[in-house]
């Protein structure tokens, strides 16, 4: 478990979530799942342009995702029913190649966060993946 100290100085314990990779899902992308349990879900509806669209957001925790060049990190802080109180993060200190952020983006689902990492360079992250990601230690 990992500690953080926020602003006003609190001490967060944060649970290092379960996840997985695979390459499968979108032709450029790496789909990372990772598990947070009990998180729940609420669906908005956003326009992009004339067309509406329906989006699903966390209902029940604050999700922060900072994608990096090569790093990346998912914070969830539960605010209410199964989740408050619970928290997690995911820290990647290295990504086995270089992904662009700016295309990078996450979905939420139930049970878990949906991560589509944008490869720089269309090529397999393979047998890389096969080993886990690059976390930081929880003593960094």
């Amino acid at each position: 478990m990992a500690e953080t100290e926020t602003e006003s100085h609190e001490k967060i314990d944060y649970i290092t979530p379960a996840y997985a990779c695979d390459e499968k899902t979108k032709e450029g992308y790496v789909r990372v799942i990772v598990a947070i349990k009990n998180l729940a879900i609420s669906r908005d509806i956003v326009r992009h342009g004339l067309r509406p669209k329906m989006v699903k957001k966390a209902s029940n925790a604050k999700v922060e995702v900072v994608f990096e060049n090569q790093a990346l990190c998912v914070t969830v802080n539960g605010e209410k029913d199964a989740m408050k109180g619970k928290n997690f993060q995911l820290k990647v200190r290295k990504l086995p190649h270089e992904i662009d952020s700016d295309k990078s983006y996450y979905k939420a689902d139930e049970d878990r966060l949906l991560l589509f990492l944008c490869k720089l360079q269309n090529k397999s992250w393979y047998p890389e993946l096969d080993n886990g990601l690059d976390l930081e230690d929880e003593e960094d």
